[in-house]
């Protein structure tokens, strides 16, 4: 039917699908070559490429079951761990079969098949360097190397054992293992050789190669080409001043023998030795350390240090005695001339450091300053400030590149001394040195600042207490002062009214007593006296004890209303003023100032009928100033003056004053009027 026919352009887009499904399961053809092995990459070697090798086996590391390396024309394939076949060797032609696999440096083969086609010869080796055997192309091939042999052992692996060889090459040691030559081997240490072998590169943390070793069969793969001494202790002796100076005496990088005396020993088998000519550090292969003071021999590989050589990997034996070493005294300057050397300089002590194995000074001198190391020794040793004389053994530095390579200059040097007592203090130091005056003003400040602080507890307790006292003072006196007034208001509505109404009894009588005998008159007239006397002295009690007018209208306007009151119907006239913004004064300080200026005033009009009487109240910055005048008689001031009908005065007035800290004064004389000044500071009000 028409509605079940395929469109054209559908059919074809299935029949390509499908071809290239087709194409995807057809298989891969194999890789037939080491380098196109090692070309793919890690993604393809992971998809496990089939491979198919024609070459030859160049190492193995066991019999039986083992990995091993394979090398045709075009380079070599590690081939992961498989059970070996019959008649399989160093040296056997294979055919292998497997899949690839991304190894850690690089593709490795995953074996499947291995057929023996038989022995054939080995891939001739490639001389290479020391820098060449880190490249991809030479890893896992036969390689060619020639150095100095510098150590040699048995080395177990995996409960075998194989010889060893340390090979110094191209200024760098390189590790070859002659994996099948357990036992039987020549001494070896000291020979230049050349060594056929497989370059295999060990691995670091990153799975990257780091480090290359040379991986031989048999003795067969290794070449003396120049044989060492059988008696390196019988070489000539070599001074130390020529050592590394003519290939005789180590420029060729064959081993030497020196001898001298040890001047200091170091950690990890190294010492210092030391001749008529100059001193140089050696580093022991392994062994015990000789003593300090010793007369040995030494065998070693001369290697250039920074500024003089070094003997490594040296063998020692005792010498016949020799004169005892005597310390070279010199300067800084001259002590950059004798690297090695045994010296004997004086310093001022700096600072120090803990170091893992003693303590580093810094000494000063006046040309310089250098470190002084010593073994064991303790910081209170050497105090600040101290002149020692120091002995040890020189170690020249240099600071960076240029110093060295292009003004060839030191830039300073470290004395090692060999036990704490080679440092003599010359001269102690001063107690107040840059230290201890620190650590002085230190202490002082800190002393000071806990001074300080408990001066500040204590000052804020006494305020607290003082606090505390004035407001139960103040508590009290509102106490007192409330009982007062309200005294002063029974008073007031009582007695002061009582003798109100008989005073206008006695004045009703008075004014009718026309038909009265003058005995009676004068009577009358004497009882008319006594109730205006005790009138006025009630209402003086009244303001004693409180003034209710105080509590109503305040301390200036209730002044103001005193005076006021004082010359009504009389002669006088009163003014009066106020200055400054007014302060909050407690109710003693109001109470006492209003006392003294009732007093004034009272004596003003009773005594000195004035025309004019003035009141003038100022607040100030920082004072609170009183001043009552008047034009009236004056008097003349004497040292107590009381008022003429019994008031307090003078002396009550002065009383009051001092009571609040304050000052009065009174200037008067006789026709000319009176002032009377009262000064308040009001930090204590």
């Amino acid at each position: 039917m028409k509605g079940s026919r395929i469109p054209l352009w559908l059919g074809c887009f299935l029949l390509l699908v499908m071809g290239r499904m087709a194409r995807a399961d057809e298989p891969q053809p194999p890789l037939t070559t080491a380098a196109e092995v090692g070309s793919i990459s890690p993604e393809e070697a992971r998809g496990h490429r089939p491979v198919r090798l024609d070459g030859v086996v160049t190492f193995s590391w066991h019999q039986g079951t083992s990995e091993f390396t394979v090398q045709d024309k075009t380079g070599a394939v590690w081939v992961s761990p498989i059970s070996l076949p019959p008649r399989f060797a160093v040296g056997s032609r294979i055919v292998l079969e497997g899949r690839t696999e991304a190894g850690a440096i690089g593709t490795i083969l995953l074996a499947e098949n291995i057929r023996v086609l038989g022995p054939t010869t080995l891939p001739q080796p490639r001389a290479a360097s020391y820098e060449e055997l880190f490249s991809d192309a030479l890893h896992g091939t036969r390689v060619e190397v020639s150095g100095v042999v510098r150590g040699q052992r048995v080395n177990p692996e995996a409960g075998l054992g194989w010889l060893a060889l340390e090979l110094a090459t191209g200024g760098k040691r390189l590790t070859v293992n002659v994996t099948h030559e357990i036992s039987g081997h020549p001494e070896l240490i000291d020979a230049r050789v050349r060594i056929r072998g497989v370059n295999l590169r060990a691995l670091g943390r990153n799975q990257t190669g780091f480090l290359p070793i040379l991986n031989a069969h048999t003795l067969e793969d290794l070449s003396i080409l120049d044989a060492p001494a059988p008696q390196p202790f019988q070489l000539p002796s070599v001074p130390l001043e020529r050592v590394m100076r003519d290939p005789s005496s180590g420029g060729s990088g064959r081993r030497i023998r020196v001898r001298g005396v040890v001047s200091a020993l170091r950690a990890h088998h190294a010492f210092f030795i030391q001749d008529a000519t100059r001193g140089l550090e050696v580093l022991l292969r392994d062994g015990p350390q000789p003593a300090v003071g010793d007369s040995v021999q030494v065998v070693g590989f001369p290697e250039a240090g920074t500024f003089s050589p070094t003997l490594r990997d040296a063998d020692w034996r005792p010498d016949a005695p020799s004169s005892a070493l005597e310390p070279l005294a010199t300067d800084f300057h001259g002590a950059l001339r004798h690297d090695g050397r045994l010296l004997a300089l004086n310093g001022r002590v700096q600072t120090w450091t803990r170091l893992s194995h003693g303590i580093a000074w810094t000494l000063e001198t006046p040309k310089g300053s250098f470190r002084l190391v010593i073994p064991g020794a303790r910081p209170s040793q050497l105090p600040e400030g101290s002149m020692v004389k120091a002995t040890g053994v020189c170690s020249v530095e240099a600071a960076d590149w240029e110093s060295l390579v292009v003004r060839q200059q030191p830039t300073g040097f470290t004395l090692l001394a060999r036990q704490p007592e080679d440092v003599a203090v010359l001269r102690r130091a001063p107690f107040w040195t840059g230290r201890n005056v620190t650590l002085g003003l230190g202490l002082l400040g800190a002393a000071g600042g806990t001074l300080q602080g408990f001066l500040w507890i204590r000052a804020r307790r006494r305020i607290r207490e003082l606090s505390r006292n004035r407001d139960e003072a103040q508590s009290l006196f509102r106490a007192i002062l409330a009982e007062r007034t309200r005294m002063a208001r029974e008073i007031h509505d009582t007695l002061a009214q009582g003798f109100t109404a008989i005073s206008a009894q006695l004045e009703v009588l008075y004014q009718s007593a026309g038909h009265l005998t003058e005995p009676l008159r004068k009577h009358l007239e004497l009882a008319r006296e006594l109730v205006r006397s005790s009138l006025e002295e009630s209402r003086r009690s009244v303001w004693n004890l409180r003034s209710q007018s105080l509590e109503e209208h305040g301390f200036a306007k209730t002044l103001e209303r005193l005076g006021t009151q004082l010359v009504a119907g009389g002669q006088s006239a009163f003014h009066f003023t106020q200055s400054g913004a007014a302060r909050e004064l407690s109710p003693a300080i109001e109470n006492n100032v209003l006392r003294i200026g009732q007093e004034a005033l009272t004596n003003a009009v009773r005594h000195g009928c004035p025309h004019r009487i003035t009141c003038s109240l100022a607040f100030e910055a920082d004072t609170l100033r009183l001043e009552i005048s008047d034009d009236g008689a004056g008097f003349a001031p004497g040292p107590t003056q009381g008022s003429m009908k019994g008031g307090f005065g003078m002396s009550g007035m002065q009383e009051r004053a001092r009571e609040i800290h304050g000052k009065l004064v009174v200037e008067s004389q006789p026709g000319a009027g009176t002032r009377i000044t009262l000064t308040l500071p009001l930090s204590h009000v």
